[in-house]
């Protein structure tokens, strides 16, 4: 009708693309449905001016352009949830490999993870962002793989040099999963390689302050703390609630992010000692 009518002199078919894009896109799970709506857009086509005098061939080969149309499209986001599910699969393969180093770790990358999104909530982060702090909690502690069991398990205080050690498992994290695409454009190895630094600098690896340190990662430092606090350590019992939070606000500034410590203050009040509860293993 358009074609024939209001635009006369004009191909617009591209016009029926866009039926088409969202059928693929809406319509992603199920077939039938995608074969029905290209059916009756290529109906549509040659039933209005100027293409009504098409050969029956060619409606043909159109319908067997529309459902390909329909079907790639539909394809593309299953292929894109399938990577998804892959990525997740293998950061939460990886996390566990790392936790069941340590009883007294154990659910460590779970619960940064979890308190992560809370806060990250709180600060009003969207969806998708909040899924890519989840990952990213869930890996910031990758690289203590590299770091002898001797020293992650030591009941007592760290030497010198077994601390400067330790110091080096974000860059060890870095480095073993900068080369995984599915990592490398969602902030995730930004919390790996930073969760350590401090607000005012002082922190490793690389010293950053203020701003300079990316948002996820200020946001998981936070999460960090909270339960390393909270968690029995192999060198000490976990503390309740209150003491966490006074110890948060304490560092709030030098070691924290005033900003990110506020949204984890307000973040608590709503839950309350619930928290634990539910998140702690």
């Amino acid at each position: 009708m358009i074609d024939g009518f209001v635009f006369p002199y004009k191909d617009l078919k591209g016009i029926y693309l866009i039926p088409l894009l969202t059928a693929g896109c809406v319509f992603w799970r199920n077939m039938p449905l995608q074969l029905i709506i290209a059916s009756l857009i290529t109906w549509l086509w040659y039933f209005f001016p100027p293409y009504v005098s098409q050969h029956f061939v060619q409606i043909l080969l159109q319908w067997l352009t529309n459902v390909l149309a329909v079907i790639a499209i539909s394809t593309l986001i299953k292929l894109y949830l399938a990577e998804k599910d892959h990525t997740l699969e293998l950061t939460v393969a990886l996390a566990k490999s790392l936790d069941s180093r340590d009883p007294h770790t154990a659910c460590h990358s779970e619960n940064v993870a979890h308190y992560a999104v809370l806060i990250a909530k709180e600060l009003g982060l969207p969806k998708r962002i909040c899924q890519q702090v989840y990952l990213g909690g869930l890996l910031h502690d990758i690289g203590k793989i590299g770091v002898p069991e001797s020293i992650l398990t030591k009941p007592g205080r760290l030497t010198k040099e077994e601390y400067e050690v330790i110091k080096q498992h974000p860059s060890i994290g870095f480095e073993m999963v900068k080369h995984i695409p599915a990592f490398q454009k969602r902030g995730i190895l930004d919390m790996i390689l930073y969760h350590h630094e401090r607000y005012d600098g002082t922190g490793y690896p690389k010293g950053l302050s203020g701003g300079d340190i990316p948002l996820f990662a200020r946001i998981m430092a936070v999460a960090d703390c909270f339960d390393a606090i909270t968690s029995t350590r192999v060198y000490r019992k976990e503390a309740e609630l209150a003491v966490a939070c006074t110890e948060i606000e304490r560092n709030k500034g030098e070691q924290f992010d005033p900003i990110i410590v506020d949204a984890f203050l307000r973040m608590i009040e709503q839950t309350g000692p619930e928290i634990l509860r539910t998140y702690r293993k």
